[in-house]
C-alpha cells in the first residue's frame, strides 16, 4: 500500500505540472501564494476563496490529531467553526462547520426562503443561489415545454425572483439548466464546502469540492450565518487503478460501486476516490460518479484535485481558480498513509459496462450478463424509451460520445427504434452541442430534445406512450430509478446506465442487445457491429454560453417587495410549530406501519405535486401515499381507529389532527432514502405526527425530521419492528430524551399485555432544544429575541 501511495504521489506531481512548484512552496502556513484574492466565481464581486484560512485551520487540527488526513477530512476540518475546541471523532462527533456557499433548486427554495423570511433578516449572510430546474414538465419538446412552464409557474418564479433580489441571492432563471450543472460550470472550486437543497449536490465533487445535500432548514441556518452541523462522516476509500477503454464509461464506476455498497452502504460516510486511475478521468466524468453517489446513501463523494479538473476550470473561464488551487495542491488530496474506514478497489482496465435496476439503483448487472438477467427475471424485454442527459450525464463529453453512436447508426441508414429523448444539463451545454452538431445528430436519429431541466429524471414527464399499470421497460442515463419515479407508473421497469449504452440499446429497441458483441442490420440488411463511442472531454472551440439566464441581486434592494397572496394555492406563509408540552406522550396510534422500501418519493411524491412545494397544507395531501401498509400490502389505504373505516393516509392524519390525536409512523430499513426533500419531514409534522420509529434512517431525512421538531427514533433491536402491529397503541416517554441514552416506548397491543421496547436516537444537546422548542427555526427565532 505504501509503495502504491508513493507512486501515486509521483504521478500527481507529474500531472499537476506547475503544481509541483506549489507543493514545494507549501512548507509553512504563511506562504504568500495563499494571500491572493481570487474570486469564487465570475458572477460575484466580493466573495473570495480563502485558502489561507483553510490552511490555518488545518494546521491547528493537525497539531491536535497528529495523524495523516483523508482529503474529505481536510475539507471538513478546514471549515470548522472552532478548530481549536471542536471534538473530532469520525462517525461520532458533530462538527460545526462554516460552508462557503448555499445553493437551492426551485422546488426546495420556496420553503427555504419562506423559512428564511420568517427569521426576519435583511440579507443572506453567505453566498447563495437559486436555480429554476424542477418545475418544467417534459411534454412536446424544449422550447414549448419551457414556455408552458413559465406560464404555469409564473407566481412561483416571480416570488423566487423578487425574494432573491430582496435577500441578495443569485437567481438562475428557468431554462438556465439543472442546478448541479450550473454549480459545476460556475461555482464549484477545489477544497470548497457547499451545501445544496438537493440530494445530488455531491455532483460538485467532480471539481474537488465537498458538496453535500441537505434539507431547506439546514440551508436557512447557513443563510442566517449559523454554523452548520454534520455528524463527522466516516470515509470510504475507492482506489481506482488502470484505465477505461471501449464502451466503459465513468458512469460504470458508480454503477459498480452501488452494486458493492448497496443503497445504504454509504450512509454516514463520504466516498473518496483516489489512486492512479483518477488521473484518467475528465472532471465531468468525476462529477457523474459523485452525483450518483447519493444513491448509496453517502454524505457526499469527491475526487482529489487533478489535471482533468484544472482543464475544466480553464475551459469554463476560471483559470485563476485553477492556478490558485495549484498553489494549495498539497491539501487537495489525501495525506500519504491516510486511513479509510473501508476500502474498495476497482481496476478500470477490467471494468465492464453495467446496467442497474429495475426499481433500485444498486441492482448492478454487467452487460455480459444482462440479457440473461432479463430472461431470468421476466423483465419486459422490449425497450420503450431511452433517455439521456439529466444532471448525472449531460456533459459535452457524454453528448459527444452518444452522438458518435447515433451517427454510426445513421451512417448505416438506421435510426432509434425506441422513443428517444435528450435532456441538456445546462444552457451552456445545449448551445455548445447545437453549434458543434451533436444536437442535430440526435434529432436526425429520432430524438426529442427536452428543456434544460430535470424533466423525466424527477417525474416531470407527461408520458403518453403506455397506460398506467402497463408493464414496460425504459433505460436512462439518470441516477435514480425507484418505483414510479420517472413516469408515475409503478409497472415501469426503469434501468440506469451510461449514455453510451442508452443510445445503443435504443437503436436495437431491446434489452437483450449487447453492443459489445451483438450485430445490427443496416438499411440493406447487412450485419454490422457498432463502433465504440468516441468524444472529446471539452469542446475544442470552447463553450458557447448561450442565452444569458442569470439575474444578479440589484445594488439597491430596499425597494424590492416580495409578495405572497393569502389566497394562493402555490405559496403559503409559514406559522411556527407548537413547542413540546414537556410531558410523555401516551396512547398514540400508529398511523401506518410501512413495510419495505420507503423513500422520500413514497413519503412526499414529486411529479405533479412539485407545484405545491411552497404550500405546506396543500402538499401535505401527498403524505405517505406511496408507502406500503404492512396490514394489507396496499398503498394509501389505512384504517382510522376512531371510525373503523379505511381511508387515504393524509385523510386519516387530518382527521386525527382535527380530533387532537398525535400519532407515530413505524418504518423499515433506511427509511427516507433518496431525495433531500424536507417536505417529507414537514408534512408529518404539519399533520400532527410526533415520531417516526424505524429500523434505520437515511442521513438527510433523519436530520430533516429533527429540524422540524419531530422524533426520529430507531429500534435498539431491529427485530422489534416485527413485534409491532399496525393497530397497537404506544406511549413515548419523551421526558427520557437525553444525549446518548436509549428511550422507552411502551407498546399496548390491541389484545394483549403491554410491553416495553428500547429506542435509540442520535440527538445531541442542541438538537434536543429543537425538539423542546418545536423546531430548529423556533430555536433560531428564540435566540434572536434575546
Amino acid at each position: 500500500m505504501l509503495a502504491s501511495r508513493q507512486l501515486l504521489c509521483v504521478a500527481r506531481s507529474r500531472v499537476l505540472g506547475s503544481a509541483g512548484v506549489g507543493l514545494r512552496r507549501m512548507a509553512t502556513v504563511s506562504d504568500s501564494p495563499l494571500d491572493k484574492k481570487v474570486r469564487q466565481n465570475n458572477w460575484e464581486e466580493g466573495n473570495f476563496i480563502n485558502y489561507k484560512k483553510m490552511s490555518e485551520n488545518l494546521a491547528i487540527v493537525r497539531s491536535r490529531l497528529n495523524r495523516p488526513l483523508t482529503f474529505a477530512e481536510k475539507i471538513l476540518y478546514s471549515h470548522l467553526d472552532d478548530p481549536e475546541g471542536q471534538e473530532i471523532e469520525r462517525g461520532v462527533s458533530y462538527l460545526r462547520l462554516r460552508p462557503d456557499r448555499v445553493a437551492c433548486q426551485d422546488a426546495t427554495a420556496q420553503m427555504a426562503i419562506l423559512q428564511f423570511m420568517s427569521a426576519g433578516m435583511p440579507s443572506v449572510a453567505n453566498p447563495s443561489t437559486v436555480h429554476c430546474d424542477h418545475l418544467i414538465e417534459a411534454q412536446v419538446g424544449g422550447a414549448k415545454d419551457l414556455e408552458r412552464a413559465v406560464n404555469i409557474n409564473k407566481e412561483v418564479y416571480d416570488f423566487l425572483a423578487t425574494a432573491c433580489a430582496k435577500y441578495n441571492i443569485g437567481f438562475w432563471k428557468p431554462g438556465s439548466g439543472i442546478i448541479h450543472q450550473i454549480l459545476l460550470e460556475n461555482y464549484a472550486f477545489p477544497g470548497g464546502l457547499l451545501i445544496g437543497t438537493d440530494s445530488h449536490t455531491p455532483n460538485a465533487g467532480g471539481l474537488g469540492m465537498c458538496a453535500i445535500g441537505v434539507g431547506g432548514a439546514d440551508a436557512v441556518d447557513v443563510m442566517a450565518n449559523l454554523p452548520w452541523e454534520l455528524k463527522a462522516p466516516k470515509v470510504i476509500g475507492v482506489k481506482l487503478t488502470g484505465q477505461m477503454s471501449g464502451w466503459t464509461a465513468p458512469k460504470d464506476i458508480i454503477l459498480k460501486v452501488a452494486g458493492i455498497l448497496t443503497v445504504k452502504g454509504g450512509t454516514g460516510a463520504i466516498v473518496e476516490y483516489h489512486g492512479p486511475g483518477v488521473q484518467t478521468l475528465s472532471a465531468t466524468g468525476q462529477a457523474t460518479i459523485c452525483n450518483m453517489g447519493a444513491e448509496i446513501g453517502a454524505t457526499t463523494s469527491l475526487f482529489p484535485f487533478n489535471e482533468g479538473q484544472y482543464n475544466y476550470l480553464k475551459a469554463t473561464k476560471r483559470s485563476e481558480i485553477g492556478d490558485f488551487a495549484r498553489s494549495y495542491a498539497k491539501e487537495l488530496h489525501e495525506d500519504e498513509g491516510a486511513e479509510y474506514d473501508q476500502l474498495v478497489e476497482i481496476n478500470l482496465s477490467e471494468l465492464e459496462p453495467h446496467i442497474n435496476g429495475p426499481f433500485t439503483p444498486d441492482l448492478a448487472t454487467p452487460i455480459s450478463k444482462f440479457s440473461e438477467a432479463v430472461k431470468t427475471n421476466n423483465w419486459p424485454a422490449e425497450l420503450k424509451v431511452g433517455l439521456i442527459g439529466s444532471c448525472t450525464n449531460s456533459s459535452y463529453e457524454d453528448m459527444s460520445r452518444g452522438a458518435s453512436i447515433a451517427r454510426d447508426a445513421l451512417n448505416h441508414g438506421i435510426k432509434a427504434k425506441s422513443l428517444f429523448t435528450v435532456t441538456p444539463g445546462s444552457e451552456q451545454v445545449r448551445a455548445t452541442i447545437a453549434r458543434d452538431g451533436q444536437l442535430e445528430t440526435f434529432e436526425e436519429f429520432g430524438g426529442m430534445v427536452l428543456a434544460n431541466a430535470c424533466g423525466p429524471c424527477i417525474g416531470q414527464w407527461d408520458r403518453r406512450d403506455v397506460k398506467k399499470g402497463e408493464a414496460n421497460s425504459i433505460i436512462s442515463s439518470y441516477n435514480r430509478n425507484f418505483t414510479g419515479r420517472n413516469d408515475g407508473n409503478p409497472a415501469t421497469h426503469s434501468f440506469v446506465t451510461s449514455p453510451d449504452l442508452v443510445v445503443a440499446m435504443t437503436i436495437a429497441g431491446s434489452l437483450h442487445f449487447n453492443p459489445l458483441t451483438d450485430k445490427l442490420k443496416d438499411k440493406d440488411g447487412n450485419e454490422f457491429l457498432l463502433a465504440p463511442p468516441t468524444g472529446e472531454a471539452l469542446p475544442e472551440r470552447g463553450y458557447d454560453p448561450g442565452q444569458d439566464t442569470y439575474q444578479a441581486p440589484p445594488a439597491d434592494r430596499t425597494t424590492v417587495s416580495v409578495q405572497v397572496s393569502p389566497t394562493s394555492d402555490r405559496l403559503q406563509v409559514l406559522s411556527p410549530f407548537n413547542a413540546w408540552d414537556g410531558k410523555d406522550a401516551k396512547d398514540l396510534p400508529i398511523l401506518i406501519k410501512a413495510q419495505g422500501k420507503t423513500t422520500t418519493d413514497h413519503i412526499s411524491m414529486a411529479g405533479p405535486w412539485l407545484k405545491y412545494r411552497g404550500h405546506l397544507d396543500n402538499i401535505s395531501n401527498n403524505m405517505l401515499i406511496g408507502a406500503i401498509n404492512s396490514a394489507n400490502g396496499e398503498a394509501n389505504k389505512i384504517k382510522n381507529f376512531t371510525t373503523g373505516e379505511f381511508d387515504a393516509v393524509p385523510a386519516v392524519a387530518r382527521d386525527y389532527k382535527k380530533k387532537g390525536i398525535r400519532w407515530v409512523v413505524v418504518g423499515d430499513w433506511n427509511y427516507g432514502e433518496g431525495s433531500s426533500r424536507e417536505h417529507a419531514a414537514l408534512e408529518p409534522r404539519h399533520l400532527g405526527g410526533l415520531a417516526i420509529i424505524t429500523r434505520s434512517f437515511a442521513r438527510i431525512h433523519e436530520t430533516n425530521l429533527k429540524k422540524q421538531g419531530m422524533l426520529p427514533l430507531t429500534f435498539s433491536d431491529p427485530a422489534d419492528y416485527d413485534r409491532i402491529q399496525p393497530d397497537d397503541k404506544v406511549d413515548l416517554l419523551c421526558t427520557e430524551l437525553e444525549v446518548g441514552k436509549p428511550f422507552t416506548m411502551v407498546v399496548h397491543p390491541k389484545d394483549g399485555k403491554a410491553f416495553e421496547i428500547k429506542l435509540s436516537h442520535t440527538f445531541n444537546s442542541a438538537q434536543i432544544e429543537w425538539f423542546k422548542n418545536g423546531s430548529a427555526l423556533n430555536t433560531m427565532a428564540k435566540a434572536h429575541k434575546k
